[in-house]
């Protein structure tokens, strides 16, 4: 896009095919967010990703509090994926999970799997909230596609059903692990999934099993113990930095109040 092109704030993400020119219905949620929250009118613009057709210019046809209808007007971008890279991790309580979502879709995960451990304290989640969170945080950093946000499994059958063809690299905080800078330079750009442990750690008998998978590498974060949310952010970093799409620049462009 021309840096001097102008586009307007509002970002939504849509759940239908794009085609220039077609009309675009919103749901209830997004008719109240742009008619009452926003207090947005016809004539004006927003822009609107579906995950799979690129970013569009859409301007508003009509609206009142119960119906709003756009019209696709332009592309502005062509549809690029996040990098193919999964955290695993334990849910937390007290929202804790819900900033995890947060900030690992500002970081570029395609893939979020809650992982029930020994020691994790919380028993389930509310994946269709961690979805919203999810897609929330997709518009505001202009990510065009939306992490997959799965349903819970138990450690045991994360490991049982685990396909080798992607490697785990997990938190290990018993200093078993290697450092980043002694691990990855014998990985190659693959697939991967980062593994992070309840507030609690892994149990003995987890770590042995991962130990024990050829697909599964310890890697140690330092001499500090970090708290379960600080972690997997801080793995996601590292590998994301490594093996992720860092090196591309952001899409930068003026923005309309």
């Amino acid at each position: 896009m021309s840096p001097n092109l102008k586009c307007p704030r509002t970002r939504l993400y849509i759940k239908q095919a794009f085609i220039s020119g077609a009309d675009i219905f919103l749901d209830e949620k997004q008719t109240h967010y742009l008619a009452n929250v926003l207090r947005q009118q016809a004539g004006n613009s927003l822009v609107v990703f579906n995950g799979e057709d690129g970013e569009w210019i859409a301007k508003i046809a009509f609206l009142n509090k119960k119906r709003v209808t756009l019209i696709l007007q332009k592309q502005l971008r062509s549809q690029k994926n996040a990098p193919d890279l999964w955290l695993l991790a334990a849910p937390l309580r007290s929202g804790k999970t819900e900033t995890v979502i947060e900030q690992a879709t500002e970081l570029g995960i395609s893939r979020f799997i809650p992982v029930s451990t020994q020691f994790t304290v919380a028993s389930r989640i509310n994946q269709e909230r961690l979805v919203s969170v999810a897609i929330e945080a997709s518009e505001q950093c202009e990510r065009m596609d939306i992490p997959c946000i799965e349903s819970m499994t138990s450690f045991q059958d994360l490991i049982a059903r685990w396909n080798p063809d992607r490697t785990i690299i997990y938190g290990d905080e018993s200093g078993a692990g290697k450092q980043p800078d002694e691990l990855f330079p014998h990985l190659t750009n693959g697939k991967y999934a980062m593994l992070i442990g309840p507030e609690g750690g892994f149990s003995s008998s987890e770590l042995e099993l991962l130990r024990k998978a050829k697909y599964a590498l310890g890697m140690c974060m330092g001499p500090r113990i970090m708290r379960a949310p600080t972690a997997a952010i801080a793995a996601i970093t590292l590998i994301q930095s490594r093996f992720g799409d860092w090196d591309n620049k952001p899409a930068f462009r003026n923005i309309e109040n």
